[in-house]
């Protein structure tokens, strides 16, 4: 067996860079991991099929945007094939990367892939991310690391192939490598029920590693006017000092979506119902497409709010105890900040502090924002306590 270089040899940059983002989520979100209740059955919602592609096929599927492969990294700002430009945080290493070719060199099978066909007959990576990157990477003949992309050049494999390119390889083991076939599963959306069949099977299939979170999954199917517009507002100066860092999970993009998207129950012209994932998909499936009804006033609206917020209360304004930002409270609180601005409430950072404090000190706001939290009572009634608060009004009782 060929000796692996000694790590003194090995450029500390060799590997593909990690997200910066820290991997531990920063938010307490007691129904993140709720189970649904009932779930779609996939013959209601999917039809699917086979195919087998040949690498170079899959290779140049990707180079002209037909095969479009989802990424989700929050500090990245370039567009992918029209997509969001969220780079996963975790990536395979030069180590697997290397195997994974000479794998491929040595006539081994590879795993099958899932893709999703949309509406314009692209294609959605489902599951083999990593997979069709390394190929199309090596392909291509670099890799990117921090620094800027690097000659992929196999270091991490038997003498046979160790240091060789795509261009150097042998011309039979080049024909090998572009003839390889892989299976693709095609899954195709059908019916009311179709895109979310796709989302339980994305969240329930992957296999890149660490399973994608659910707002994770959302840029990637929903990509669109809204999920650009939640994105823009996570920039908010004064929202990212009381959040905290760039969310790995985008729990941050969850409850900026969760807070717009429960303004009409605010308002009192929709009706919350759970469960909170199904909701919010639901939502950015109505405004894929399109920016939601009032996104300038909402956009003014949340500047304001978390000017206030961040000036009259600081980084604990999101949080009940502890350091972990709390999900129910959040939303709640942007609502009820946002309506009662909206309803013509004047606040100065003092009286926002003063407010926020007594709603936190209610015993019925307590219990919804800890207990049950998307249950459809408790989201209607800690919405509405935190708009009476926020209004100055006395906080009413659990009925409605």
């Amino acid at each position: 067996m060929a000796e692996e270089p000694a790590a003194a040899e090995l450029d500390e940059h060799e590997d593909p860079s990690e997200s910066e983002v820290p991997e531990e989520s920063a938010v307490d979100d007691s129904e993140a991991d709720a189970v649904e209740t009932e779930p779609v059955r996939a013959e209601d919602a999917l039809r699917y099929f086979g195919a087998d592609f040949d690498v170079d096929g899959l290779v140049k599927r990707l180079d002209n945007g037909t095969f479009i492969i989802p990424t989700f990294e929050p500090l990245a700002e370039d567009d992918i094939a029209g997509y969001e430009g969220f780079q996963r945080g975790l990536v395979w290493k030069k180590k697997q990367m290397d195997r994974f070719i000479e794998s491929v060199l040595l006539g081994y099978p590879v795993p099958g892939i899932f893709l999703v066909e949309l509406s314009d007959r692209r294609y959605l990576v489902l599951d083999g991310q990593q997979r069709l990157s390394t190929l199309q990477a090596f392909k291509h003949g670099k890799y990117w690391t921090k620094p800027g992309p690097r000659k992929f050049s196999l270091l991490y494999v038997g003498d046979d192939s160790k240091g060789a390119t795509y261009e150097t390889l042998d011309p039979k083991d080049r024909r090998l490598f572009d003839n390889t076939f892989i299976q693709a599963t095609i899954v195709v959306p059908k019916g009311t029920e179709g895109r979310r069949g796709v989302y339980s099977l994305f969240e329930r299939i992957n296999s890149g590693g660490t399973n994608l979170k659910p707002q994770q999954i959302r840029v990637a199917l929903y990509a669109g006017a809204t999920v650009n517009f939640v994105r823009e507002l996570n920039q908010d100066p004064n929202w990212r000092a009381m959040f905290g860092e760039q969310n790995r999970d985008l729990k941050d993009h969850e409850l900026i979506l969760r807070a717009i998207s429960l303004i009409p129950t605010g308002h009192g012209s929709q009706s919350f119902r759970p469960p909170m994932a199904q909701f919010l998909n639901n939502y950015l499936e109505l405004y894929q497409d399109e920016l939601p009804p009032d996104h300038d006033g909402i956009r003014d609206r949340f500047t304001k709010a978390t000017a206030l917020l961040n000036e009259g209360v600081g980084a604990q304004a999101f949080r009940i105890k502890g350091t972990q930002v709390n999900a129910a409270h959040t939303d709640a609180v942007l609502v009820g900040l946002m309506t009662a601005l909206e309803n013509g409430t004047t606040h100065s950072p003092d009286s926002v502090a003063r407010e926020l404090g007594r709603l936190k000190e209610n015993a019925k706001y307590k219990e919804a924002v800890a207990e049950s939290t998307s249950h459809a009572d408790q989201v209607r009634l800690r919405i509405r306590l935190a708009t009476e608060a926020f209004q100055g009004e006395p906080l009413g009782t659990e009925q409605e």
